[in-house]
Order: C-alpha cells, then structure tokens, then sequence
C-alpha cells in the first residue's frame, strides 16, 4: 500500500498536484487518467523519488526507504531509455543493479523476451539498431525482468500496434499473477486501460477523483442543465476558487435515489437507467438526464432492495461534498 495524505506539489509557484487523501493498492492494476497537463508524469516522478522524499507518502507502511526499497518501485517512461550497449548487456546491468544472481538471469531474460514476443536476435543489436516499437518492447521486458513489486507506466501503449498493445496487457496480467506485482497506468488510450483497469483514478487539475471520467461536466455560469438546471455557485469549494474552474466532477459513490430531500441537497430529476454492471461489491447504475450520462454507486444489498431495472425512472441526489 502506497499512502499519500495532504500532499502538495508545485514547479515555480505553479501547484501542479494537490491530493488531500490517496491510497494506492500494491497488489492491484489502477489505471490513472486525465487531460494533458493534469499532473499525471508529475504524479507518477513523485512517486519514483526523482522529485525528492516526502514524509506524508508512506510506502509499504513506511515514511522512508532505503535504497534496495527504492527500487522496488519501478517507472517506465514513455521514451525507451537504453544504454549504448548490446541488448544483452542492458539486461546484464539492471539485473546487476537487482542483486539478480547470475544462475536466475538468463531465465528471467527468456521470459521477459517471451512475454512480449521479442526474437532473441535482438539481443546482440545496439539501441540505435532498433526500430521504436522494437525499443519500446525492449524497454518494457528490462521492466519486467526485474520483477519489481510496484510498476508506474506513463503512456506504455503509446505509438504500439495492436499485437504489441495485446502483449503487453498480457504481460502485465502474468506479472500480477506470477509475481504478485502491482501497477499504476498512467495513458490516454482507455480501450487499453478499461481492459486491464481493477481500480480507477481520474486526475483533474491535481486533484485525484476515485472513479471514472464518466461524471465530469463542462459548466456554464457555474451551472450544468440536466433535466433540470444545478447551480454550483452555493459551493464553498466553487467560491474559493482562484480561478474560476471550467468543469465539474461528481463522485458516484456519493449520489443516492431521492427519497427525502433536504435543503442543501442538489437534486437530479427524470433520471432513466441505461445500464447496470457490477464492480467489486457495488453495482453502478448509469443513467441518461436530459442527453448527458452519469453513473452512481449501490452496494449490492441496497440495489437488490431497490429491485431497479432498466429504463425505470428515477430522482437522485448528492451534497456538495459529492
């Protein structure tokens, strides 16, 4: 488990992440994404140390580690990084690094080449002799030679054929289950991610949202219509903002079926359900208002009690800590 409590980062007076309570599981497969710009390679260097050590991130139940620790977590940049040597060497060396001994290498070397399809003819060829795909497959088996307990995968599907994109899903999927190895996938390409995402981050701003990008509005006047109009002004977080924000996000989790209303609650009317699908130990009810699609969150037992079906109509609710 990676813990990151009111954590702030910022590159010349500019806040580039703000996250006030994250918990990241080790073991699973969390995608993460958001818009260009929303700090996810900054999140993803954070968490590598390359931007220093900060003590409200705790990593397996630390505030520090040491060196051998450090390596546990591994980040693959978008841009293969090789060194000016044969591809067999480049194995040797970061298996070095790994205290990897000499009898477990060329094992670990034959299944990471396998892994991805990679003809073991490359490893005699030097980086500039391979093409990018080539390089980027390579990059991504030294990753996986390793066996690393934490991987973060900026952008790894980024320029890849459809063959190579399979591969690495099934890497990916055989490193968790062999390995016990977890991973945090930085992309844009969600075919990607939705086919291997177990948990969900979307990044807006700095700010990380637990669950998809489906509930995030554009707003105007600080207002989105729905069935009916919601006016976000009344929103102590929406005042306090410097800069007028220009979106919206809803949590799922934290919408309900209106049943009793109060004053303070934003109501959502003509609700009709488009589609059910379950997600661990909830089941998320995604709804069409007025032309625009949102998804809000039961527990199993609440939704059997609701007894929904589709197209049924419904009013929902949140507060503004939704």
């Amino acid at each position: 488990m990676i813990e990151i409590n009111d954590f702030r980062f910022a590159y010349e007076n500019k806040e580039i992440l703000n996250i006030k309570n994250l918990r990241l599981d080790t073991s699973k497969i969390s995608i993460l994404m958001g818009a260009n710009g929303s700090g996810k390679s900054t999140l993803l260097r954070v968490l590598k140390f390359l931007e220093g050590d900060f003590s409200n991130i705790k990593y397996f139940g630390k505030n520090k580690l040491n060196s051998k620790e450090k390596r546990e977590i591994y980040l693959l940049f978008p841009e293969p990084i090789l060194f000016n040597r044969n591809i067999e060497k480049n194995f040797e060396f970061i298996l070095k690094i790994y205290n990897i001994d000499k009898k477990q290498r060329q094992e670990r070397i034959n299944i990471a080449l396998n892994l991805l399809d990679i003809n073991k003819t490359l490893l005699t060829k030097y980086p500039n002799e391979l093409s990018s795909g080539q390089s980027q497959k390579i990059a991504f088996a030294l990753a996986l030679s390793v066996r690393a307990k934490y991987y973060l995968l900026d952008e790894p599907s980024a320029f890849l054929d459809k063959k190579t994109i399979n591969l690495f899903k099934k890497a990916i999927l055989f490193m968790q289950k062999n390995f016990n190895s977890g991973f945090l996938i930085a992309s844009h390409d969600k075919n990607f991610l939705d086919s291997l995402a177990q948990i969900k981050y979307y990044l807006h701003e700095g700010e990380i949202l637990e669950f998809e990008n489906t509930n995030i509005f554009e707003l105007e006047d600080a207002c989105v219509k729905f069935e009916n109009q919601i006016d976000f002004k009344k929103c102590k977080k929406y005042k306090n903002q410097v800069k007028t924000p220009n979106k919206i996000a809803i949590n799922p989790y934290k919408i309900s079926i209106a049943k009793n209303l109060e004053q303070e609650d934003f109501v959502l009317e003509n609700c009709v359900i488009i589609a059910l699908r379950e997600r661990n130990s909830y089941v998320l009810v995604r709804v069409n208002c007025k032309g625009k699609i949102l998804e809000f969150a039961l527990s199993k037992d609440e939704f059997i009690r609701e007894n929904l079906n589709l197209y049924q109509i419904l009013i929902l609710k949140f507060k503004e800590e939704a």
